[in-house]
């Protein structure tokens, strides 16, 4: 089968201007607001999550590589109001990103056309979980936990050398 004609068409409809023009949020009304549900948001920021890796290619091609590698370890939780909700699971990542949460903003604006305001927010939970454990954390947790290693060390003593 031959794709480059569907992949010719494809690139063309990626850097198509058109596409990159996300709906403004609609005003809402009271009874409106208070019938918003966490799927109406969902939907929203579903929006943004379409074109993002478009909009990390946009910032690599202006060279913000730095800020590109911190928004990798992030994730958009929300837009709800002209407010989207970014987490991010490295504390560095985070804080790198506060420091450029107002280029970080502009870029955004001008890449879907939207007045946004960012919230960028940490996730201590998320950072737990997605620790890389070093060869020594490991072989401490192999002493502390496997029955073979304990048995060995108990019966021929000394401890693993890391």
């Amino acid at each position: 089968m031959d794709f480059s004609s569907w992949q010719d068409k494809f690139s063309k409809f990626a850097k198509s201007e058109k596409r990159r023009h996300v709906p403004a949020v609609p005003g809402r009304t009271e009874e409106h607001s208070a019938a918003s549900t966490p799927y109406e948001c969902a939907a929203e920021v579903q929006k943004f999550r379409v074109e993002w890796k478009q909009f990390l290619d946009d910032l690599l091609k202006k060279n913000h590589k730095v800020i590109v590698t911190h928004l990798r370890f992030c994730e958009l939780a929300s837009f709800s109001q002209g407010v989207l909700h970014m987490s991010c699971a490295r504390r560095f990542s985070y804080e790198e990103l506060l420091h450029d949460a107002g280029l970080l903003a502009r870029e955004l604006e001008a890449f879907y056309s939207l007045p946004i305001k960012l919230h960028i927010s940490y996730d201590e939970e998320k950072d737990a979980d997605t620790k890389e454990q070093t060869i020594f954390t490991l072989f401490k947790e192999l002493s502390e936990k496997n029955d073979v290693v304990k048995f060995l060390v108990r019966e021929f003593g000394g401890e693993l050398i890391y």
